[in-house]
C-alpha cells in the first residue's frame, strides 16, 4: 500500500471516529407538541403549542401528535466532505403510561411500547440555538380505539401519558434517538361533539378542525335543520 493511500485511509478513520465523538446520544430532543394554524398547517417555528391533550372515545380515530424536534449539532463539513450533521427523523418510539407511570398491558396484545413512523429532515444547528423541525406522528393508532375503551373500563382512569422518543439518522449514518417527552392524554366520551349544518363541514379548517375528535376539534354529532321561513 503505497504511503498516499495509507494517509488517506488514516484520515477517514480520523474523520469518522470524530464524527461519531460529534454526535452522542440526545443530540436531538422532542421540547413541544405544536398545534395546527387556522389553515390546519403546522410550523416548527411556531410559538402555539398545546398544554395537554383530549381524546374523544366517542370516535375510533388516530390519536396524532405535531412534535417539535430539536437538533443541537453542528456542522462538520470539509472542503472535501460534504454536511454529516443534517439529521433525518425517521420515527417515534411511544410508550402508553397510567397516572402513577406505570405500564399497563392493553387487551388484544397489542404491542406497548410501539413504534410508528415519521418523516422530517433537520439542518444542522447554526451554534448557540438548536435548529428544529415539526414532524408528524400517529401517537395513538385507530387499532388500539378498543384496548383504550377496555383501559378506562377496568383501571377507572381517565388519564393517560403518551412517552415520546423521536430517532433519527444524520447524513453520515449516524443513529439518534431523543430523551422522552412526557405528553398528558385525558380521555372523555362525546365532549367534542358539535351541531353543524352538514355533515360535509366536519374537518373544515374554517370550523377550526383539523383532527375531528381530539385536542380542541369537535366532529359532526347533529344536524341542524334550517329554519324554513313562515308563510307570510
Amino acid at each position: 500500500m503505497s504511503r498516499f493511500i495509507l494517509a488517506v485511509v488514516v484520515l477517514m478513520l480520523v474523520v469518522t471516529v470524530a464524527g461519531c465523538n460529534r454526535f452522542p446520544d440526545l443530540s436531538i430532543q422532542v421540547t413541544a407538541n405544536l398545534s395546527p394554524d387556522d389553515e390546519c398547517v403546522v410550523s416548527s417555528d411556531s410559538t402555539d403549542t398545546l398544554p395537554s391533550g383530549r381524546y374523544d372515545l366517542a370516535v375510533v380515530r388516530d390519536y396524532v401528535m405535531w412534535p417539535r424536534v430539536e437538533s443541537y449539532i453542528v456542522s462538520n463539513a470539509l472542503e472535501f466532505q460534504g454536511e454529516q450533521g443534517n439529521i433525518q427523523i425517521t420515527g417515534f418510539d411511544v410508550t402508553i403510561l397510567l397516572p402513577d407511570g406505570s405500564q399497563p398491558v392493553l387487551a388484544g396484545e397489542l404491542p406497548n411500547p410501539y413504534s410508528v413512523a415519521s418523516s422530517a429532515v433537520i439542518p444542522v444547528s447554526g451554534g448557540g440555538e438548536p435548529s428544529a423541525s415539526a414532524a408528524f406522528a400517529v401517537a395513538i393508532p385507530a387499532s388500539y380505539h378498543s384496548a383504550l375503551l377496555a383501559l378506562v373500563a377496568d383501571t377507572g382512569f381517565e388519564q393517560i401519558s403518551i412517552d415520546i422518543r423521536a430517532n433519527g439518522t444524520t447524513s453520515g449514518g449516524f443513529s439518534q434517538k431523543s430523551g422522552p417527552f412526557r405528553w398528558p392524554l385525558l380521555f372523555c366520551n362525546g365532549c367534542l361533539g358539535v351541531a353543524c349544518d352538514a355533515p360535509a363541514e366536519v374537518g373544515d379548517p374554517e370550523l377550526g378542525a383539523c383532527y375531528p375528535g381530539q385536542d380542541n376539534d369537535g366532529y359532526c354529532v347533529t344536524i341542524v335543520e334550517p329554519e324554513i321561513p313562515a308563510p307570510t
